[in-house]
């Protein structure tokens, strides 16, 4: 049988196709089932991740012909309401974008009581944390996995309420962290390298590596716990100051509803790094007001370097930005607010 071929999406810069056995495939559902999902039977799963992508092979086609699953693909239909009326015990394959259908939806979830969602492929949101909160004590229950393409999963923890202080994260049994190159200078954040049989070979090469280092920075809890601290490329120091993107974007939102809005990381002449904002929304926000906003952010986030307005966000299939596709858009002649 041979390999069958999966390539990262891209999302800061050309996509490369890593390679997975039938048996790493099989391996993956299997452990992820055990030990993540308590070895739950489901009637049902509805996947809204699309299997070209690890992700959405492992969960919406190995995991239910592992188990003799019926499954409703509706990774091209992201908006359909997953089947919620009949009680049967039901598993949700979703994506960062799935959480805001599910939000308006929790009436539902909560009568079903039987229903279980996967995360992956990025961040839980907001509406994710929302969910959860909101479901508590419902039965409804959901699950995060951290990994990559080139490693699969390799650590999970419960979706939190959204007024719930961050859980750590917990190693997959077959998964082990190998000492990292520090982030910090008091060498409590590293980057998480990790060795498993189930890493990816790449095509070209003969056998997968030894071990993988991923962007994910970590402070390590216990030997096998972590608690997340962003990713690498999400944190920047701007006149050495720290700033994390993500919180960046998470602010930005909030005070401007309706548009879809990204940070992305810059090189600076002057500063060393420091970061853009784009965003795609309504043209009654200009690019100006939008760095007036963002120029009141709390004490400690500095002010983008510029503001962006572009037709569109890029994204791969499973929702992750194109950031290297997004910054080519960025020109001189492009409608922008500098500092």
């Amino acid at each position: 049988m041979p390999d069958i071929a999966f390539a990262t999406s891209g999302s800061t810069g050309p996509p490369v196709t890593w390679l997975r056995t039938e048996a790493q495939l099989h391996a993956e559902a299997a452990l992820v089932h055990d030990v993540v999902l308590g070895s739950a039977r489901f009637g049902r799963i509805v996947s809204y991740a699309p299997p070209g992508h690890l992700y959405g092979r492992l969960y919406g086609r190995e995991l239910p012909r592992l188990e003799d699953v019926p499954v409703t693909g509706l990774w091209d239909e992201p908006l359909t309401v997953p089947p919620l009326d009949d009680g049967v015990p039901t598993l949700l394959v979703c994506l960062p974008s799935t959480w805001q259908l599910l939000a308006r939806h929790t009436a539902a979830l909560a009568r079903h009581g039987r229903v279980t969602a996967l995360h992956s492929t990025g961040p839980a949101t907001p509406a994710a944390h929302q969910v959860a909160e909101r479901l508590a004590d419902t039965g409804f229950r959901a699950y995060e996995l951290l990994g990559s393409t080139e490693t699969g999963a390799v650590a999970h923890r419960p979706v939190a309420g959204e007024h719930t202080g961050g859980l750590p994260w917990r190693l997959l049994p077959d998964v082990e962290v190998l000492p990292g190159g520090v982030a910090d200078g008091d060498g409590t954040v590293q980057r998480l390298r990790v060795t498993s049989p189930r890493l990816a070979r790449r095509t070209g090469t003969e056998a997968p590596p030894d071990d993988w280092e991923l962007p994910d920075l970590v402070a390590p809890v216990t030997p096998r716990t972590f608690h997340h601290v962003g990713r690498a490329s999400r944190l920047v120091k701007v006149n050495g100051v720290r700033c994390d993107l993500a919180r960046v974007e998470d602010l930005a939102r909030a005070g401007c509803p309706g548009l879809d809005l990204v940070c992305a990381p810059v090189s600076d002449p002057v500063r060393g790094e420091h970061y853009e904002v784009f965003y795609a929304g309504p043209a009654t926000v200009d690019p100006a007001e939008l760095r007036r906003r963002l120029g009141r952010l709390p004490s400690g986030l500095p002010a983008p370097r510029a503001v962006h307005r572009v037709p569109r966000i890029p994204r791969s299939a499973t929702g992750k930005v194109l950031t290297a596709e997004l910054t080519a858009t960025a020109h001189p002649a492009q409608e922008a607010e500098h500092v």
